[in-house]
């Protein structure tokens, strides 16, 4: 038995026990942890056959916590766990033997000694079963659990979308949950007196000092009980007694309610640099000799929306936030065994890297997190199970109350939780008008926090806030264009969706590269609205599975264990494809290349960070994601929790609190030409009013080339601007060619961060002039005059002694006779370059015109947070552009294509292809070729994907691109 605990609740009001010195005469507790055996029932045989009263067939050794996907891989449905214990007798007549579970997902049903002893329906959330009548003391005992983990097809009724599930899916594909299920949390056996605390709710006021409490006692007595009641409030860590209370209650059979206050004197503030705990202390004596203890933790914290800004403890504060699903290798919601303190380093990562919110995304923490987040300052925005991809049916309206209700009950006490929130990426339907009025549910439960309606709000219901502060009983108009009788929105934004315009509450996931017009839309967001809160955006990288693979072989994990398989299996596809289009020579292994996305990640987060914090509207930014969770790219650190290269600097210069915003458009510029450079100087209140010397400086490989002088102005008064533009000018760059950086520097009183921006500068004297001559189908005029100005001219079309036909987008033409000569002079000895993707498109079938016997496909790849990457041998087609490798965004621009031929037989020469590794499909990976050569008779077809035509005004890029493309056609043609 293990030493002797006050029967108490956690910090955030669940039950938890809280050690007690030997000699107490209080509850006992019991772990039921450990070795447990596990059997899966598919055909839900396992109740008729009483597998509750005898042995579990074909069962399997587990370590509880634990789900069942990790000894059964890829089984959901019903599975039974069982192991036996030995009771101690009763320490009092009157008191229970108390099963507590602090997490069973989804349904459990539990059995000691074969006497059925409860149900609890809901995933992530503690319950107790009264087992005093089954549990026979001093004897060994069995305990049976029988857990129903919901899959697409009924069971008992249940079916996997219309339970609260987040995005758990069936099959798995990455971006998504694993539907696991098991007991998650750990199991105990409780032995409590008569009269017991069955919880303790703490709410401090910030203003006053005031701490009321509200006890819930529980007498399993049949008559009442007079209970004396002892409340103390100390600091935690200095544990100076602070505040003292004494009362009686008489507590009459079942549950009663007891209200307290305690009264500190100067109380210190839990802040984000300073989170002072206090530690209340409740002890119910019912009877000589026995009595029960429990302890909470608090803090006296505010934090609310005023005037549209978040504001903690009376101060504003931006938003510095970024989401997980906890989710974890092998364990999948549990931190494997082999490195127990994933979930812990999440939080430590993301304090010390510059983040004051961390979002639990339709999930809830584990509760040894949120008690971490109270000790080092780390706010929590949390959400459950029933906000994301909750189905419509009949017991919507009570699975949606029931996982909110048990969320906010177990965790209300933490301080650390400043937010609640209650959807995920719901449009209007049922669930969501369900969550509009669930509210005084909310306000029912706790009164003292901030409650987040939508996050995105998917809706568009403009007529309903998107937030309710502490107090308030309403969703009220604090952000974005949101007004009673506001119109609903009918559609996305056009430049970017899911953006929602008018919305308080947005998420914005653009296309990459991302456009000016996203760029744009970044900073001018809520200009002409109250401010908006940014719930969502980010750029990942690709996912490294090679070596996130490898960090699963030295973890000793079973090959069949069902994340590890699927990581290994995108390694190997990736692996095959790297040589099948002769990679080898671009980087020394596959893995550099997913490094070097990682790497390239970086630099477009800080971008990302320029855009939304040089928009003074913006109050809050929670990033795409803290993780690479559901085995994607998504996140700042890895999947085993290393960091990405380059990323600490990243998010230190981006959550700075006074930085700059540079900004060069266009990133990639022709020498003789204008270049806008800006500055935008982001203050989260730090400056003092008053004017602050800046000086810019532009400097090339010829050294400084630009230099300007400017003030910044802080105006007096409290919460100005958070940004403030400093420098705009349009400056003329007449080379040499090469990498200009801007730098900022003020020269004194403040010391702003990110000062540094890179940019490119090409020079158009450096294009080769050719001397070629081609045919041209589908060509614009423009484009025939530019061709013309560097040595490329254009013969008639029937001139069948010209060896290069240029073929642009002829995807409207259905003129066979002319595709049919194509041919033949490809096959005559011919090269055609097929300049744009979406020629080949006959009617319906974008491939119909593509002479090759297999066909395979070409399709649109959709580049966004989960993304391709595009990249490029050390190739002619490449010459004079950035060296081998990844095509950086920075330096190509649009004209990185979003188009792949993927199916076909392998080119005979491929320039460059695309890979994506832990995308959102079913697999996680997908490859295709970009640049490549196809024989074909005595010629060639050259396939080109990149945005060459398109870009060809202004982008150096295209330019070299489409005199190389055409340079190495005329080889191919004369070899």
């Amino acid at each position: 038995m293990k030493r002797r605990h006050f029967l108490g609740f956690g910090a955030g009001g669940a039950l938890r026990a809280a050690p007690a010195p030997e000699t107490a005469a209080g509850s006992t507790l019991l772990s039921l942890d450990g070795e447990w055996l596990l059997a899966i029932d598919p055909q839900n045989a396992g109740r008729s056959r009483q597998w509750y009263a005898g042995a579990l067939p074909e069962a399997k050794r587990v370590v509880v916590p634990a789900i069942i996907q990790e000894a059964f891989p890829a089984y959901h449905g019903v599975a039974w766990c069982a192991r036996e214990f030995k009771a101690p007798a009763r320490p009092y007549p009157q008191g229970p033997y108390l099963l507590r579970f602090w997490a069973v997902d989804y349904l459990a049903e539990v059995w000691v000694n074969g006497v059925h002893v409860g149900v609890h329906e809901g995933g992530e959330t503690p319950f107790v079963l009264d087992a005093t009548e089954a549990i026979r003391p001093d004897a060994t005992n069995r305990i049976v659990v029988r857990v129903l983990n919901p899959s697409n097809d009924p069971i008992d009724g249940l079916v996997l979308k219309d339970t609260p599930h987040r995005n758990k899916s069936i099959p798995y594909r990455p971006g998504n949950s694993f539907d696991t299920g098991g007991i998650t949390e750990p199991v105990e056996l409780l032995l409590a007196p008569a009269v017991r605390i069955e919880d303790i709710y703490a709410r401090p006021d910030w203003q006053t000092g005031k701490i009321r409490v509200q006890v819930k006692l529980r007498n399993a007595a049949h008559k009442p009980a007079r209970a004396r009641l002892e409340l103390t409030a100390a600091a935690v860590g200095s544990g100076q007694l602070l505040a003292f209370a004494r009362l009686q209650h008489a507590a009459a059979p079942g549950e009663t309610t007891v209200d307290a206050e305690l009264l500190i004197d100067s109380p210190r503030l839990w802040d984000l640099s300073n989170p002072n705990l206090y530690q209340i202390t409740v002890r119910a004596a019912a009877e000589p000799g026995s009595f029960d203890q429990s302890t909470v933790r608090c803090g006296f914290q505010d934090f609310r929306v005023v005037d549209g800004f978040f504001r903690l403890n009376g101060r504003r504060v931006f938003l510095r936030s970024t989401h997980t699903g906890n989710h974890c290798p092998i364990g999948q919601v549990i931190a494997p065994r082999q490195a127990p303190d994933l979930l812990r380093r999440d939080l430590l990562f993301a304090k010390s890297s510059g983040f004051n919110t961390v979002r639990f995304i339709s999930g809830i923490a584990h509760p040894y997190q949120l008690d971490l987040c109270d000790e080092i300052g780390l706010m929590v925005y949390q959400e459950c199970y029933a906000g994301w991809l909750l189905g419509d049916s009949p017991e919507m309206p009570r699975r949606f109350d029931l996982s909110v209700r048990e969320m906010i009950l177990r965790d209300r006490n933490h301080p650390s939780v400043t937010i609640w929130g209650l959807l995920n990426e719901t449009g209007d339907g049922p669930v969501f008008r369900h969550a509009v009025a669930a509210l005084p549910l909310v306000r029912s439960l706790d009164d003292t926090r901030l409650v987040l309606l939508g996050s995105g709000r998917f809706d568009r219901q403009l007529s309903i806030g998107s937030l309710s502060n502490p107090g308030s009983r309403e969703w009220e108009y604090q952000w974005g264009a949101e007004a009673n009788g506001a119109p609903a929105v009918a559609d996305w934004n056009r430049t970017v969706a899911p953006y929602v315009d008018g919305a308080g509450d947005v998420h914005i996931y653009p296309g990459v590269p991302q456009t000016p017009e996203v760029n744009k839309l970044l900073r001018t967001i809520a200009h002409d609205s109250r401010p908006v809160f940014l719930s969502e955006y980010g750029i990942g990288s690709l996912l490294d599975a090679v070596h996130e693979a490898r960090m699963y072989e030295q973890a000793g994990t079973p090959p069949e264990v069902e994340d590890f398989a699927l990581i290994r299996s995108m390694a190997d596809r990736l692996q095959a494809d790297w040589q099948r289009f002769g990679m080898d020579g671009v980087y020394p292994f596959p893995e550099d290349m997913l490094r070097d996305s990682q790497r390239l990640m970086a630099r477009q987060r800080a971008l990302g960070f320029d855009l939304v914090r040089s928009n003074p509207r913006v109050c809050g930014f929670n990033v795409t994601g803290m993780l690479d969770h559901a085995l994607t790219g998504e996140g700042f650190w890895r999947f085993w929790r290393e960091w990405k290269p380059g990323i600490v600097d990243v998010l230190q210069d981006g959550w700075a609190p006074l930085r700059w915003c540079l900004f060069a458009d266009p990133m990639h510029a022709w020498a003789g030409r204008t270049v806008k450079l800006e500055a935008v100087l982001a203050n989260e209140d730090v400056l003092r009013p008053g004017g602050y010397p800046v000086r810019f400086r532009l400097s090339g490989p010829a050294g400084v080339v630009w230099e300007r002088q400017a003030t910044a102005h802080i105006a007096a008064g409290q919460n100005g601007p958070l940004a403030m533009p400093v420098l705009e000018e349009e400056v003329r760059l007449d080379g040499p060619a090469g990498v200009y950086e801007l730098v900022a520097d003020m020269e004194r009183g403040g010391a702003p961060l990110n000062r540094r921006l890179q940019f490119h500068v090409s020079d158009p004297a450096a294009l080769p002039r050719l001397n070629h001559q081609v045919a041209l189908w589908g060509i614009s005029e423009n484009a025939r005059h530019w061709l013309a100005t560097h040595g490329i001219t254009a013969a008639p079309y029937e001139d069948e002694r010209t060896r290069v036909l240029l073929v642009g987008d002829v995807s409207g033409s259905e003129d066979a006779a002319r595709w049919q000569s194509v041919i033949e002079r490809m096959n005559a000895g011919s090269v055609a370059v097929f300049l744009s993707p979406l020629t080949f498109r006959r009617g319906q079938d974008p491939v119909g015109w593509l002479p090759l016997t297999n066909k395979g496909r070409c399709y649109r790849f959709n580049d966004w947070l989960y993304h391709k990457e595009c990249v490029a041998k050390a190739h002619p087609v490449f010459a004079g552009l950035q060296p081998r490798g990844i095509l950086d965004w920075d330096y190509y621009g649009q004209v990185v294509p979003h188009y792949l031929f993927d199916g076909q037989d392998t080119p005979a020469d491929v320039a460059a292809a695309a890979f994506a590794v832990g995308y959102s499909i079913p697999g996680g990976y997908a490859s295709g070729v970009l640049v490549g050569a196809y024989p074909l008779g005595r010629g060639h077809m050259v396939l080109n994907t990149l945005q060459v035509l398109e870009n060809l005004a202004v982008h150096p890029a295209a330019a070299r691109l489409l005199l190389n493309l055409v340079n190495y056609a005329a080889g191919l043609a004369a070899s």
